[in-house]
């Protein structure tokens, strides 16, 4: 093997390696289907709600059971609402630089090989950064349903606020989008 292609396969390696590790996490604490139970967020079941530009992007370089991994693409200061997943979801930051939050506490920026964990039922969002996009790896244990609740403020997005301003705002109307 020459220097070449053995830099590259530690280049494709080591992320790869760190995902599957993710994904052991991920088996490991997901609860079983007939352990799951209803989440409590107050979402509803629809299409992906996002503020800005998303797309649905796999990442090619990442191929399990002979298909790549399932992605999602958000360009810079893009993100999307709040949600949850039935069974939670994990995410990695394949590319760039995103940022995530979990409702009650701080936004947090994820860089390129980072990632967290969202519990079933867990009320979150991720996007990309304020200055540069955010390649997203996403998984979550089948079956999982994503249910949507309210936009993110932009207090939230720029790291000000925990998130609970916006719900009590949603419970009490029902309305997703934040006043401009």
């Amino acid at each position: 093997m020459t220097a070449p292609s053995r830099r590259m396969w530690i280049v494709v390696s080591v992320p790869c390696a760190l995902i599957l590790g993710q994904l052991a996490l991920v088996a490991a604490i997901a609860p079983a289907p007939e352990q799951a139970q209803e989440p409590t967020c107050p979402g509803e079941t629809m299409a992906v709600q996002a503020t800005g530009v998303y797309a649905n992007r796999p990442v090619p370089e990442v191929v399990i059971n002979g298909a790549p991994w399932g992605g999602a693409y958000w360009e810079q200061g893009m993100r999307s609402y709040w949600h949850c997943h039935t069974a939670g979801q994990l995410l990695h930051v394949w590319e760039g630089e995103g940022r995530t939050q979990k409702r009650g506490e701080r936004m947090r920026t994820l860089h390129a090989g980072e990632g967290d964990w969202a519990s079933p039922g867990e009320e979150h969002w991720h996007g990309g950064a304020t200055h540069t996009h955010a390649q997203f790896l996403q998984v979550s244990p089948t079956p999982s349903s994503t249910l949507w609740m309210e936009e993110v403020s932009e207090t939230d997005y720029m790291g000000n606020g925990i998130g609970m301003e916006t719900r009590a705002e949603f419970l009490r109307t029902g309305v997703r989008e934040q006043p401009r």
